[in-house]
Parts: C-alpha cells; sequence; structure tokens
C-alpha cells in the first residue's frame, strides 16, 4: 500500500430509486433510502478511497461497515456519500463515512479493510470452496 492512502477520499452522488427504498422481503416499508444502500454505498466509496493505492499484486477485502442513518431521503432525491481514510495500521486501512441529501447530512459511519496480497486472496477463497465442496 503507498503511504499516500492516509490522505485519500472519495465522494460520489447518486440519485434515490424505487429500488433503493426501504423493503423487506420484496415489500415497500418507506419509500426512502434504505440503510441497506447507505451501507452499499459505504462500502463503494470506501473501496473506491483507497484502490488507487494499491501496491502491484495487491487488493483488499471488507471487514467492517458500520451505517447510522440520521434523517430520511426521499425516493427522488440525490445523496452525495464521502469516505474519507482516518487510520492506517498495519494492513487495516479504516475510512470515515459521510452522506448527505443537498446540504443535509443523513448518515454517518465507518468502514474497514484489510489490504491483502492477491495469491492471500485466492488461496482464502480457495478455501471458502473447498469447504462447501467438502459438504457436498
Amino acid at each position: 500500500m503507498k503511504p499516500e492512502v492516509a490522505a485519500a477520499k472519495y465522494e460520489f452522488e447518486t440519485p434515490v430509486t424505487a429500488e433503493m427504498a426501504a423493503t423487506l422481503n420484496g415489500r415497500l416499508l418507506h419509500p426512502v433510502y434504505s440503510t441497506f444502500w447507505m451501507a452499499y454505498h459505504a462500502e463503494v466509496a470506501a473501496r473506491l478511497a483507497i484502490e488507487p493505492y494499491f501496491d502491484e499484486g495487491e487488493n483488499a477485502v471488507g471487514g467492517v461497515v458500520e451505517v447510522r442513518h440520521e434523517a430520511m431521503a426521499a425516493v427522488g432525491d440525490t445523496v452525495r456519500i464521502r469516505a474519507t481514510v482516518t487510520e492506517v495500521k498495519g494492513r487495516k486501512i479504516v475510512c470515515e463515512i459521510e452522506v448527505f441529501s443537498r446540504s443535509r447530512r443523513i448518515g454517518t459511519g465507518r468502514q474497514v479493510q484489510i489490504t491483502m496480497a492477491n495469491k492471500e486472496i485466492e488461496q482464502l477463497v480457495a478455501d471458502a470452496q473447498s469447504r462447501i465442496n467438502a459438504d457436498n
């Protein structure tokens, strides 16, 4: 991991679509931006913040995602998601997350990624697959 990752940030906007509404087993609960989608967008922003700083043959896996939904954004609104690297400790990279609707903050959180060599990740994936194959 390149040391410049310690100052990394990534921000993007996305419209809140009907697909992003709060649902449970296909049943619409509320026509607003769901916590599920906020968590997904936190993962996306954090990942895109650090990707430019990977060394050759390096990648990362998610370890933690936490979000706190503070206010609603209706379907049809636009949300802005910002990830800012706040800690780099060994292989662990922590991003603080902020989510805004217009000029109002509607969510906060953090996302943690662990950097690894591609070969290490490939071995972990193979191990997971072998457990499935062993059970069949």
